[in-house]
């Protein structure tokens, strides 16, 4: 059985897939209103259409998702969306094949910490629960995971919650790995000490929302003269989670907002922090992990979701509840040095070229068992 970098298994998916040699077109499509609050779904579509170009696939990213499949020999989905199913019958329809970047997380803390008010909380874990005792239960969760030809979760234990709450077959599983950039293995703090005026701060990086509990690292910190730098923009919809944070955050809390992701300002912020921490109620592991890993920064991740499965014992693992334990994790990790060897180990087995790769061999099963190459 094989795992993401050889770390833990025990799932039986298999992930070594090796690509074939060949020109194809495919249409790479995300959510709908990515442009209002992107996250790391977005990322990873636009990483991966970078990456493909240099190994013979031509991407298109999709905007609309209205756009025409003429041409097209395969439609990669990124997140588990209503708004994909129709996408997934349309391509259907038309004998193209289609994957799906699952990027999905089930655990019933996480539902009721994810919703602010008592109503929506009680409402998701309502689902979930019923979701667990009759995995045919029907939704449009189910009918897309059904529809598509292969689903590309980002961990074992991610492939491992589809077999079980949704019933997937497991040889409609291909695991495929998260991605950094090598680009954030540079260390050059400058740019953003000379921005900011800060250096060894403790980093949060994500859009400002319930489930990436800001808010409770906030409040772990707050009896402290620690340093902590928010680096996101507000989730629609969750301004009174950020208005909560910026409250309670006090003089030693500096909100920066979204900085792009191709921005030089962001791998000089992981090279200026002390450490990042990732309190959130699961992590996919995170692409900000990834990121700041590239670099061996000290990570402190949630215990839930797949970190355990990427970072192994390169990272300091919290429960998001639990304050003490966030600020003693906080505590250890600024005395820490850069960890090269998880540095080496990112840069390694988690580039997006190694990624795309994998991922060009999930495209290539797909089409040859479904013979639909476009010539």
């Amino acid at each position: 059985m094989n795992s993401i970098s050889n770390l833990q298994s025990e799932s039986p998916i298999n992930v070594d897939i090796e690509p074939v040699e060949t020109t194809l077109k495919v249409r790479l499509a995300g959510r709908p209103d990515a442009s209002v609050a992107p996250g790391g779904g977005e990322i990873q579509m636009q990483a991966t259409a970078h990456a493909m170009s240099s190994i013979g696939v031509s991407t298109e990213v999709s905007d609309s998702g209205n756009d025409s499949l003429c041409g097209v020999d395969c439609l990669h989905l990124f997140g588990s969306l209503p708004s994909h199913l129709p996408l997934a019958l349309a391509a259907k329809a038309q004998n193209i094949p289609v994957v799906l970047s699952t990027v999905a997380w089930f655990e019933l803390a996480s539902y009721w910490q994810s919703q602010e008010s008592r109503r929506g909380r009680l409402s998701a874990c309502s689902k979930f629960l019923i979701r667990s005792a009759f995995p045919r239960f029907p939704s449009w969760r189910r009918r897309l995971y059904h529809t598509v030809d292969r689903l590309i979760p980002n961990s074992n234990a991610e492939a491992q919650q589809l077999v079980r709450y949704f019933e997937v077959r497991p040889d409609r599983i291909s695991v495929v790995p998260n991605g950094a950039n090598r680009r954030f293995g540079q260390v050059n703090p400058e740019s953003f000490v000379q921005s900011y005026g800060l250096h060894g701060f403790v980093l949060s990086a994500g859009r400002i929302e319930p489930r990436k509990n800001q808010l409770g690292l906030i409040r772990a910190l707050q009896e402290t003269d620690v340093p902590i730098v928010i680096l996101g923009d507000v989730v629609p919809g969750h301004e009174a989670y950020e208005a909560a944070c910026r409250r309670e955050g006090g003089p030693n809390v500096t909100f920066i907002g979204r900085v792009d992701h191709f921005d030089p300002l962001l791998e000089s912020a992981y090279a200026a922090c002390g450490c990042l921490a990732l309190t959130s109620w699961f992590e996919t592991p995170g692409l900000a992990a990834l990121e700041a890993g590239m670099s061996g920064v000290p990570l402190i991740l949630p215990d839930c979701g797949s970190t355990r499965e990427y970072f192994g014992e390169d990272a300091q693992y919290v429960r998001p509840n639990n304050l003490c334990g966030i600020r003693r994790a906080v505590s250890t990790a600024l005395l820490q040095r850069r960890n090269s060897r998880l540095a080496t180990r990112i840069g390694q087995a988690f580039s997006w070229e190694k990624v795309a790769r994998i991922t060009k061999g999930v495209y290539e099963e797909v089409l040859n068992f479904r013979g639909t190459v476009n010539t």
